[in-house]
């Protein structure tokens, strides 16, 4: 190795291992700094304490020798029209930076106006800046606020008075200029990760719900466009591009609407997500009740009232994850498969909605309590509100990944499915050639042999007439099983043509069994636009039916009735031995009435009825009388 090196050495100038050391310097001090990004920059400050003038009338000099109180970290006061009054204590740098520039970092940049005073400058004020403040005005414009502090003797004080309509946390540094460069690059990259993976949720659940139209990310799209919004004036972007020809206060109006708007839209796609989950009524309630502040929060803030419309809207930032934790523990619909196939119809397991919820209570809170002035935050909690923007987005590309699972399991299952469905299929074609083949062969064989015997009957022979009726009844059996293999292939062709309703019934009844039995009526002059043989199949099977099911000797009754635009033929019997035919499955396929079992039947012929009567654009009901009966045919005229 060692030769490998001098050769290496040896062959590579110097100014090039200059440049290989200058990269490996960059890249050490570029992971150094992606280390550091929480770390702070050398702080100045010694003791830090607070004062408040609830009137807002004293002046610096009343102040100056007050009883101020010690604080440590970030001063959360709440909301209060009442006057904060901060004291800093500066510390004597170290003997090599005594030289060095100070600068006053103030966070978080909601804040309305800040004025500072320093007593090493002749009148006093050192500055002043804040919301109210167009921040193209300002000494520096950053991230923050920040004024450079005048160079004098170390150790002392300054103080700074803040007056704001939001929430008072207050954090303040005094750093050097050295320190200041150094840590700036640092937050804005921190901000600009942040922004931009808020940004890249917004768009892509925008652009999703264009393509699917799936409402649940589209609700999420609308959420983290509002957060975006508000991260990007939370965090100062807004404030570095404002344009010096729009008023300051703009701004200040901009950041306090969305953040109202961006805690409603938050509280909405919860809402939404828990719905397919059943929430209980109070839930229900609690949450609309929530979202209703947001028209009455806009109310107030534009008669005036900024202060309240904020301090309703981070009591609904604390309230709302307690309310949203309750209703996932307490929901109904654990367990019950989902309705749909979109976004908010995929159940993520319980534990893992709640456990989400508990997270959000403790994030979202943390960040409320100071806001509300209820309990001291550090410096992180002046964050913790954008963290619910990323953390609810890692909930919904989670609950994306598990659709996404199931769909692929889905679609898995759907093709084993289909392959065994066409298999199936294909042998139920086969199946049926083959039964067409077997069916057309036994017609022939059968028909014919039946034929030959019908004709050779001695018609004064014994059991004659029993003999024939057996026949016709085999060869209906035959051309019924034909018609309905028919229906079931698609293979009927209806041929309209113009025929005589008398004509078609006047063959029938003479066909049929007992034509003697069999009324028709009178003036039944009527044409319709039919299949002929259909019609005489349908008329045939009614009319057998009848002759076969009724009472001996009964008559049978045909009764035409001419309604316009159709004709109704009504063909009734009394009911004999087989009794009354159960209305509900009088047009099942092989239905026979438990009465009937006695007589030769298939089944068959009213499903087929109903099929063929379906072919002509017609309509076959039973409607039975209390003395009779009765089936109703009903057929277009043309």
């Amino acid at each position: 190795m060692e030769k490998i090196a001098v050769y290496f050495h040896g062959h590579i100038s110097s100014e090039t291992l200059m440049r290989i050391d200058n990269i490996r310097r960059n890249l050490v001090a570029g992971l150094m700094a992606l280390v550091a990004f929480s770390a702070s920059a050398e702080d100045f400050i010694s003791q830090r304490s607070w004062l408040e003038d609830e009137g807002g009338q004293q002046t610096l000099e009343q102040v100056r020798n007050s009883g101020f109180r010690p604080y440590e970290g970030v001063l959360s006061k709440g909301f209060g029209h009442s006057v904060i009054w901060v004291k800093l204590k500066i510390a004597a740098p170290a003997e090599e930076q005594q030289t060095a520039k100070l600068f006053l970092r103030l966070r978080p940049v909601y804040l309305d106006s800040i004025q500072v005073f320093d007593p090493a400058v002749s009148e006093g004020i050192t500055g002043q800046t804040g919301d109210i403040f167009h921040p193209g005005l300002q000494a520096m414009r950053g991230l923050d606020f920040m004024l450079p502090l005048a160079d004098g003797p170390l150790p002392r004080d300054i103080f700074f008075r803040v007056i704001s309509s939001s929430t008072r946390q207050i954090y303040a540094e005094v750093v050097s200029e050295k320190s200041l460069l150094q840590q700036m690059p640092q937050q804005h990259l921190l901000f600009a990760l942040y922004i931009g993976a808020v940004f890249i949720f917004a768009v892509w659940g925008l652009s999703y719900w264009a393509f699917t139209k799936d409402r649940m990310v589209g609700l999420f799209g609308v959420k983290q466009t509002a957060a975006l919004v508000y991260a990007l004036c939370s965090l100062g972007y807004m404030r570095m591009w404002w344009p010096m020809s729009w008023p300051a206060g703009w701004l200040d109006h901009l950041a306090s609407l969305f953040s109202m708007l961006a805690t409603s839209a938050a509280i909405y796609f919860h809402y939404a997500f828990l719905q397919d989950y059943q929430l209980r009524r109070w839930a229900v309630w609690v949450l609309r009740g929530l979202l209703f502040l947001l028209p009455i929060n806009l109310l107030i803030f534009w008669t005036g009232h900024s202060m309240l419309a904020l301090k309703i809207n981070m009591g609904s930032v604390l309230l709302g994850p307690f309310v949203m934790l309750g209703a996932a523990w307490t929901a109904k619909g654990w367990g019950v498969e989902p309705r749909g196939q979109g976004v908010s119809d995929i159940k993520l397991p319980r534990f893992l909605v709640v456990g989400f919820y508990s997270l959000i209570v403790v994030i979202l809170g943390l960040a409320a309590l100071p806001g509300l002035g209820l309990a001291r935050g550090g410096e992180i909690g002046l964050y913790l509100v954008q963290a619910h923007g990323l953390a609810s987005a890692l909930m919904v590309v989670l609950l994306l990944q598990y659709r996404t699972h199931l769909m692929r399991k889905a679609q898995f299952e759907n093709q084993s499915l289909l392959a065994r469905t066409q298999l199936q299929a294909e042998q139920d074609r086969r199946l049926r050639d083959e039964q067409e083949k077997l069916l057309a062969m036994l017609t022939h064989e059968l028909k014919t042999p039946l034929a030959t015997i019908y004709m050779r009957l001695d018609e004064q022979g014994k059991n004659a007439n029993a003999i024939k009726k057996s026949i016709r009844e085999m060869n209906n059996v035959i051309d019924r099983c034909v018609q309905i293999n028919k229906v079931h292939d698609h293979k009927l062709q209806v041929q309209m043509e113009n025929v005589d309703l008398i004509e078609i019934l006047c063959d029938v009844v003479s066909g049929a069994p007992t034509p003697e039995r069999i009324g028709l009526p009178p003036n039944l002059a009527l044409r319709l636009s039919t299949d002929r043989q259909l019609l005489s199949i349908v008329l045939s099977n009614l009319v057998e039916n009848a002759c076969k099911y009724s009472a001996k000797e009964t008559p049978i009754y045909i009764e035409q009735q001419d309604l316009g635009d159709v004709v109704q033929l009504s063909i009734c019997n009394l009911p004999g031995r087989a009794g009354w035919p159960q209305e509900a499955r009088v047009f099942e396929k092989y239905y026979r009435s438990p009465g009937a079992q006695g007589q030769a039947g298939t089944g068959l012929g009213l499903f087929l009825v109903r099929s063929l009567v379906l072919s002509l654009r017609g309509h076959i009901a039973y409607k039975p009388t209390s003395q009779h009966v009765c089936f109703v045919l009903t057929l277009p005229k043309d």
